[in-house]
């Protein structure tokens, strides 16, 4: 189909609505690999924010755009055919259940009785490890999995290799992860085998993961960016971590054991956390969080300063804590460790640029930024990781007080930084897989005040349990974990009905407007009652002359936000607005 009439682009037009009325543009996203990165349609994002996340100069893509229109579907223009890629939703789905039954609802329920034993030791070391293997292997573990599979394909412009083997990964993994949480704290001698069967599982599923990744980067033609190493690293932190993995749970069933020994369990959980969740998190931040937020590029002599001292700090802090109990020059260097790793965590968060001001480059694109608060909430709570980290050398090894100082470090790391993450990019990147916006935003809202109510709860009342021993804290402490729970419960809702909500090829009826409100959509006003454009051109919306971006912007954006952008009285124009309505009917 040539089309007569060229469709005017803009720097609020919606990827997914230009795929729509002009096919023929999927050439041109297809050159740039942009279109994969979007529901079957394309993404539901604006063209300006679309180029700066994915490093494309805005001009040149639109005139090349203009050009595919102007030419039309002739024979020479290959309109190529898209396919939703769910490789991620199995992952994530996985991860939501298993946080919501052996993960954060077994560890509010432990917490509570710890309050109500004002004893910390009073619950099964196990049950503990068990919890821990839950969460970090199934509900962080599984979730960057998955958002790995679809998000690296895109940073370094490629298809995803070995496709195919995704659903092997995801099975050995899932089996793995759920056979060593049940077994480990069962009394029963006879189901013990089972233990390094599930390890033999998981490392199996890793080693998958790792080559479908480590193919898909080598695959890339693109240049080599400072994320990649971030990238690589956390691979092989991975695979370490998966490899300790499989020889404590050989040792488990050797000796007959049930709980693994707190001087090896521990420093390990940190192994995986600063090595593979950290080198992971931080690549994806690199490559995209300038976008996201609209700030400058990173700093990349600070973030590359971070690598290396995290990279060489990681094995020794491992070794020197495992040793401390037996050794006092590896005690003193297991507290000396703690300096470069904050010193590392604090250089990251400066060269990353996280809490500077915006550019103001997309200022004026319309979308959702709702994601934006949760994650440099994120970094907020690695700060105080970092902070907890430094206090710790000074309390005493094996003190009562470092206990609990340690135990709110965790909190803070795994619940504050890497869930609040993974929440932020998940709320970020999953609707724009689908190609539509979050199921709900006010859910999205709740589910950061909760969590984060949760999270202080902890960190603090723990840590006042440790400096202060009166009892009232472990009662606030108790209390915490349900905090989290109702959190990540909503926010799992939110995001499976997110994932599973399908494209309409056609808008839905739309009820009839006959009260124009703060919430209203600007589209919804001028496209019911079009003798109310001539009031937005009145009050100095001049961008509603112009159609398309009335059908782009004018979707997006709510009376409320349009008169914010404009410094317009908003009581002034609502009343003009339904005083025109009034008038038609």
């Amino acid at each position: 189909m040539i089309y007569s009439i060229l469709m005017e682009i803009n720097r609020n037009t919606i990827i997914k609505d230009l795929i729509e009325s002009h096919p023929e543009t999927l050439a041109v996203f297809r050159k740039y690999n942009l279109v994969i990165a979007g529901g079957v349609r394309g993404p539901n994002e604006p063209i300006a924010f679309f180029a700066k996340a994915h490093e494309v100069d805005y001009d040149t893509l639109v005139k090349e755009l203009n050009e595919a229109i102007e030419k039309g579907g002739g024979e020479d223009i290959e309109i190529p055919m898209l396919e939703e890629d769910k490789s991620y939703e199995k992952f994530v789905k996985t991860a939501i259940i298993l946080t919501l039954t052996v993960g954060v609802t077994f560890g509010a329920i432990m917490l509570s009785y710890i309050a109500i034993k004002l004893n910390f030791n009073s619950i099964y070391y196990a049950l503990i490890q068990a919890h821990g293997h839950a969460q970090i292997y199934g509900w962080v573990g599984l979730c960057i999995m998955g958002f790995a599979l679809y998000i690296v394909p895109r940073v370094k412009n490629t298809e995803l290799k070995h496709r195919d083997l995704t659903n092997i990964c995801y099975g050995f993994a899932v089996i793995g992860i759920s056979v060593r949480t049940v077994v480990q704290p069962l009394p029963y001698s006879t189901l013990r085998f089972l233990l390094p069967i599930s390890a033999i599982c998981e490392i199996i599923a890793i080693f998958l993961f790792a080559f479908i990744i480590l193919r898909t980067i080598l695959a890339s033609k693109e240049k080599v960016g400072i994320f990649d190493k971030f990238f690589k690293a956390g691979i092989s932190w991975f695979l370490i971590a998966t490899c300790m993995n499989l020889g404590m749970n050989f040792y488990l069933y050797k000796h007959a054991l049930y709980e693994i020994p707190k001087s090896f369990f521990s420093p390990y959980v940190h192994l995986y956390l600063f090595g593979f969740v950290f080198m992971f998190v931080f690549a994806i931040n690199i490559r995209t969080v300038y976008a996201f937020l609209d700030i400058k590029p990173v700093r990349e002599k600070a973030v590359n300063l971070t690598f290396w001292i995290m990279n060489i700090s990681i094995p020794i802090y491992f070794i020197t804590h495992m040793l401390a109990d037996k050794n006092i020059v590896a005690l003193r260097l297991s507290q000396a460790m703690a300096f470069p790793i904050g010193f590392a965590l604090f250089t990251f968060v400066y060269g990353l640029r996280i809490f500077e001001r915006s550019t103001k480059e997309l200022d004026d694109v319309v979308m959702d930024r709702s994601y934006a608060k949760t994650i440099r909430t994120a970094y907020i709570w690695l700060i105080v990781s970092a902070i907890i980290l430094l206090v710790m050398p000074f309390l005493g090894h094996g003190t009562e007080t470092q206990k609990r100082f340690h135990g709110s470090l965790n909190h803070a790391v795994t619940v504050g930084f890497i869930t609040m993450m993974i929440i932020g990019y998940a709320s970020k990147m999953i609707p724009t897989f689908k190609g539509i916006n979050m199921h709900s935003i006010r859910l999205s809202n709740i589910t950061f005040i909760l969590l984060n109510t949760g999270c202080f709860l902890r960190v603090f009342s723990q840590i006042l349990v440790g400096t202060s021993g009166k009892t009232i804290f472990y009662g606030t402490m108790g209390t915490s974990g349900w905090f989290e729970l109702a959190a990540l419960g909503i926010f799992g809702y939110n995001l499976w009905k997110t994932m599973n909500a399908v494209q309409e090829s056609k808008p839905p009826v739309t009820k009839k407007l006959t009260e124009v409100t703060k919430d209203t959509k600007v589209f919804g006003v001028v496209d019911q009652y079009p003798d109310t454009l001539q009031i937005f051109l009145d009050f100095g919306f001049s961008q509603m002359a112009d159609p398309v971006m009335r059908n782009t912007m004018g979707r997006v954006a709510t009376i409320d936000m349009a008169t914010k952008m404009h410094n317009v009285d908003i009581d002034k124009f609502l009343k003009a607005l339904n005083e025109k309505i009034a008038a038609k009917k």
